[in-house]
């Protein structure tokens, strides 16, 4: 743990020595003073401490506010004053503390450790018998105790999420070992969550702070995820021969004939880490070419938006997967192949357009060939114009630019 000021917590599953280490750091700082009990720490014999610490200490009966602040060793009037001043309960200086709630006999603790003026806090669960309201209050004023008051804040906390969003270091333990320590942002995950709590998770960025939050995955309240091939058969039945056996590593005649005349197709490419694209390709019918081995696609690369995304991909990975659809018709062609790119020689002129030759070229040897069936456009009633939505009610890719902008904007900015 560092011994700067800063925001530390300290958390971990139930047995797993948050409360140990606490106590052991107490005994390490010997200026040190813990808001969770009438005295000084390190002036405690061992059977006490450990038996006190991490309860909410009772005050003898009428004490009052000022009189449990000035306690402590070394306590002047004028530090009592203004710990009761930093922590609130000034006002409360004649009250006695047993007519207060847990959150402002908290605040009473704390106000008495900062009157020592040790430059240490150590709090062992001090969340623990507040509401929601009152435990972001008490850490909001820790933070402002340890930002106004240069106080060192180091504390137990159960609530992992409250943790990141107020710690600047964060320690986990797990069976009395840390097993991870730092900014939380730069620590927490779902698999340390899993692996610390064997707690099944998803780490968001908190829409406050942007701090980790944990949003854990109950039994009730989750998707049972598919890990095997055996686990998806058990749900999916293995298909009949006939299907496995329909991809062909050619190009029949009939399949010629419906490359021909598909205007359109979508190319699947993938780099090296695994990244996928798809990106959508168009040109007049009979523009895709079969070359003359029988085994090879060729389409031109037209000029867009010059991402080239598919030419980066098929230079880390030459697989592709190209989806060949003609207007009105169900039942599509794919192809799995070897994708190359060409930049010079006659097959660019081939792949003119109205005069104009590509600068490249993509060439698929074809590794698999086969019919698709028709169900997908069967049940979305793609071809139907009774379906279709009103244009105008749509998104225009302007509209639709701008608001992935903005979004990308705010997410710089969290």
């Amino acid at each position: 743990m560092p011994d700067q000021p800063g925001f530390t917590v300290i958390a971990g599953p139930q047995g797993s020595g948050r409360s140990a280490l606490l106590r052991e750091r107490a005994r390490a700082l010997r200026s040190a003073a813990t808001c969770l009990d009438g005295k000084a720490i390190h002036t405690l014999p061992g059977v006490e401490v450990a038996g006190k610490l991490g309860l909410l200490p009772s005050a003898p009966e009428g004490i009052t506010v000022a009189d449990v602040v000035g306690l402590g060793p070394g306590a002047g009037d004028e530090a009592v004053a203004g710990a009761m001043r930093a922590t609130g309960t000034l006002e409360l200086a004649d009250r006695p503390v047993d007519e207060l709630s847990a959150a402002w006999r908290q605040r009473v603790w704390i106000a008495m450790a900062l009157a020592q003026r040790t430059g240490v806090l150590l709090l062992d669960e001090p969340t623990t018998l507040l509401d929601v309201a009152e435990q972001v209050e008490l850490l909001d004023l820790l933070a402002d105790l340890n930002h106004a008051e240069d106080t060192a804040i180091v504390t137990v906390l159960h609530d992992l999420s409250l943790a990141c969003r107020y710690a600047d270091h964060l320690l986990l333990l797990k069976d009395g070992e840390p097993v991870a320590e730092g900014a939380p942002a730069a620590v927490v995950s779902e698999e340390l969550v899993r692996e610390v709590f064997g707690l099944p998770c998803r780490v968001v960025p908190d829409p406050v702070s942007a701090t980790p939050l944990i949003v854990p995955i109950g039994r009730h309240h989750t998707m049972k995820a598919v890990s095997t091939e055996d686990e998806l058969r058990e749900v999916v039945e293995e298909p009949a021969q006939v299907i496995l056996d329909k991809p062909v590593a050619g190009i029949d005649d009939e399949s010629r004939r419906f490359l021909e005349a598909s205007p359109f197709f979508l190319l699947a490419t993938s780099a090296d880490d695994g990244t996928v694209d798809v990106s959508p390709r168009g040109d007049p019918a009979g523009t895709v070419l079969v070359l003359g081995d029988g085994r090879t696609l060729a389409f031109a690369d037209r000029n867009g938006n010059r991402r080239v995304d598919s030419m980066r991909n098929i230079l880390r990975n030459d697989q592709v997967g190209m989806l060949f659809v003609v207007p009105g018709v169900d039942h599509t062609l794919r192809v799995n192949g070897r994708a190359t790119i060409v930049r010079e020689g006659p097959l660019l002129e081939r792949l003119a357009v109205n005069g104009t030759a590509p600068d490249l070229a993509i060439t698929v040897e074809v590794g698999e060939l086969f019919v698709h069936c028709g169900r997908a456009f069967t049940r979305s009633s793609l071809w139907d114009t009774e379906t279709w939505p009103d244009r105008d009610a749509l998104p225009t890719a302007g509209t639709l630019f701008k608001s992935q902008a903005e979004l990308r904007a705010s997410l710089t900015e969290a």
